[in-house]
């Protein structure tokens, strides 16, 4: 009987430091998919698509808000690359900034979504995303996108 009351023991404190495991991890990666997010928005925000679409993985897809679908991190790219060239034309514009949540569905899939601000034809604007993460091979990436639209006050 005592080896068995033991043995409960032994299980419900192995099963602890597991948990403490777990909290540990899920902290971990969602500091991690946060740095994802500001590595994006730095890259973005210095005109730089190539570290933008950098975050996205190689057969990501992305939905814009005109509800165009774009495949792949080098279409992304291309298409970050042109909305940041007409952003930059525009001295009106500031720089792009998001607060994110993070959701972790699995150990290797996480949702983030997003509410972001800008300024569009001079007056500020905000509008909403929808980001699903995966984690291969220890790395975050995106592997799809979504805007939502904009926010109308």
């Amino acid at each position: 009987m005592s080896t068995r009351i033991g043995l409960v023991l032994l299980a419900s404190l192995l099963g602890a430091g597991c948990a403490v495991d777990r909290e540990v991890t899920r902290a971990n990666d969602e500091r991690a998919l946060h740095e994802l997010w500001r590595r994006f928005e730095r890259a973005f925000n210095d005109g730089d698509a190539e570290t933008a679409a950098s975050v996205y993985g190689l057969d990501a897809d992305r939905i814009s808000s005109s509800g165009e679908l774009v495949t792949g991190r080098d279409e992304i790219q291309k298409r970050y690359a042109a909305m940041l060239a007409r952003r930059s034309a525009d001295p009106s514009t500031v720089p792009f900034h998001a607060e994110i949540r993070v959701r972790l569905l699995t150990a290797e899939v996480a949702l983030l979504d997003g509410t972001w601000s800008g300024v569009r034809d001079g007056g500020t604007v905000r509008g909403l995303f929808t980001l699903t993460a995966m984690k291969c091979d220890g790395q975050w990436l995106i592997v799809a996108g979504r805007d939502r639209g904009v926010i109308r006050s």
